[in-house]
């Protein structure tokens, strides 16, 4: 209404309406004009998205160029270090096995010797109780075999003379006081270095003949003690074996 006012105002001031363009054709032309520039912004973002995506190809083949590069170098250098890591190895490789081979060998070594030095502990069990029996009986020999023996103590050194055995006993009887002078097999001092002057002198080892003698003389000596010679000390006992003078 607005429009058709207008131009019957135009109208009355002598002026054609066709010179003026009405609001439907500048409407038009500007919806024209912004569908041009619609298209032409298609056609922008159209060439940058072709553009983006590619400078996005060449920068994916960039990286996997890089990447197969790195992976082939890397390869070559794993290949080297898995070649020095072998080469190294080995000889650790064959030292352990010459290792373990002296391993068996010294376990089946032992093996071995433990095998024998069971038996051999076995054996020196038998042994030693043998050997304990044969000592028992040599100590019970000995005893015997010294059962007619005594010690006499307190003689002085080189009072005995050429004969040992007489002086033996007839100094017996006179110290003891016997009825008759003893039978003595032997009497001889105990074999070792003669003692110094002013030491105790070596005792007599005296062997009686008859055992009903030499038990009479110690039971005398026992009952007549102390024994005095010269002023000397005397003492009489039996011979003892050593491991039973210890008890």
């Amino acid at each position: 209404m607005t429009t058709t006012r207008s131009k019957q105002d135009l109208a009355k001031g002598g002026l054609k309406p066709s010179l003026f363009p009405d609001s439907a054709s500048v409407a038009a032309t500007a919806n024209v004009a912004t569908a041009n520039v619609a298209t032409a912004n298609v056609a922008g973002d159209t060439l940058d998205a072709s553009l983006l995506q590619s400078m996005m190809e060449s920068l994916k083949n960039d990286i996997f160029g890089k990447i197969d590069a790195s992976a082939v170098s890397l390869h070559s250098e794993i290949l080297s270090v898995r070649q020095e890591l072998k080469s190294s190895v080995e000889p650790l490789q064959r030292a352990v096995e010459a290792h373990e081979a002296t391993m068996r060998d010294l376990e089946q070594a032992a093996t071995d010797h433990s095998t024998r030095i069971g038996k051999l502990e076995a054996t020196v069990d038998m042994l030693t109780s043998q050997v304990k029996r044969l000592d028992d009986k040599c100590e019970d020999l000995e005893g015997r075999s010294r059962r007619n023996n005594m010690r006499v103590m307190g003689i002085p050194e080189g009072l005995e003379g050429p004969c040992a055995t007489d002086f033996v006993a007839q100094f017996l009887r006179d110290l003891l006081k016997l009825d008759e002078t003893p039978l003595l097999d032997r009497a001889h001092r105990t074999l070792r270095e003669r003692p110094k002057e002013g030491t105790l002198p070596r005792p007599f080892v005296v062997r009686v003949h008859f055992f009903h003698i030499q038990s009479q003389i110690l039971q005398r000596a026992g009952e007549s003690s102390p024994l005095l010679y010269n002023g000397k000390r005397i003492s009489i006992f039996p011979d003892y074996t050593s491991s039973v003078a210890k008890k």
